[in-house]
């Protein structure tokens, strides 16, 4: 892929800074790269790290992207100092599938809702201060995690900072800072040195971490306006595939990533239709 390319279907790992919400960093990536752009899990203004920001028609692409985990590295700071069994017992209470209410401050409703931790982990404790890793499933509200940990402790606490070190398998090391971006876009533009801005911005199916089907170039074409995907125009889906998972679509000959469907049949099935649909399109990315 050449700037152009990734400009209209690349993503933008940002390392949002504290301050802005995620919707103005977006807005900035929009109007410094002059395309449309969309973000995949909002960051609380106090809240640092990972903010993939999607770019033209990778956006329809974002809930493909975001992950159903998010990882955090945080300060739970408490009213008062706790003996460390104490703190130990009570961040034990919050492991596994928990129930938590909204902050007033959130969009949602006020009511209780099921959400999984999947990993708690205290990395150290200083004084009131509990320096923790969490990684929980996305919509897990952590300002409120801190707050029920107190509460279990018999006192108060509350997040003292927050970052976040993943979103799915986007780790941190993957992005970068609005000014590292507009350096290399001012580099591209200035100088045609695409080098860095090449770094800055990644094709969307990198993204994916699903197993794949690959298709002849004329279902592709098909697929790009509008059909499905009948067995004769599949070239070949990995074995392991299992009927109802999602899957990629490439090309079989050039491996252009086609879109993201829902496997029909498990893979070996699959390979053994001769008629009729295979998988059903969600969301098409290639262009006939």
């Amino acid at each position: 892929m050449d700037v152009p390319e990734l400009l209209d279907s690349g993503v933008v790992v940002l390392d949002k800074p504290c301050g802005p919400v995620s919707h103005e960093v977006t807005s900035w990536v929009k109007k410094l790269l002059g395309v449309k752009t969309g973000h995949a899990g909002t960051l609380d203004p106090d809240v640092s790290g990972v903010l993939p920001v999607a770019l033209g028609r990778s956006t329809k692409l974002l809930k493909y992207i975001a992950g159903k985990r998010k990882t955090y590295v945080g300060i739970c700071k408490f009213r008062k100092e706790l003996k460390q069994e104490q703190i130990e017992d009570a961040f034990s209470k919050f492991r596994g599938e928990i129930e938590q209410t909204p902050p007033l401050i959130s969009a949602v409703k006020q009511v209780k809702r099921k959400r999984f931790v999947h990993a708690l982990e205290i990395l150290e404790i200083e004084r009131k201060r509990v320096l923790f890793r969490a990684t929980v499933e996305a919509g897990t509200y952590i300002r409120t995690l801190c707050e029920d940990i107190g509460a279990a402790a018999g006192t108060e606490a509350f997040m003292e900072e927050l970052r976040r070190t993943a979103v799915g398998r986007i780790r941190e090391g993957a992005a970068h800072t609005m000014q590292v971006l507009a350096d290399a876009h001012w580099l591209w533009k200035e100088k045609k040195d695409d080098s860095l801005l090449m770094k800055c911005i990644v094709p969307v199916d990198s993204l994916l971490h699903f197993r794949r089907v690959y298709v002849h170039e004329n279902a592709a074409e098909s697929l790009g306006k509008g059909a499905q995907l009948m067995a004769p125009g599949l070239a070949a889906a990995e074995p392991l595939i299992r009927k109802g998972e999602k899957v990629s679509i490439y090309t079989a000959d050039r491996h252009v990533f086609v879109g993201v469907g829902v496997a029909l049949f498990d893979g070996g099935e699959m390979n053994d239709k001769t008629r009729g649909k295979v998988v059903k399109s969600e969301r098409i990315h290639f262009r006939a």
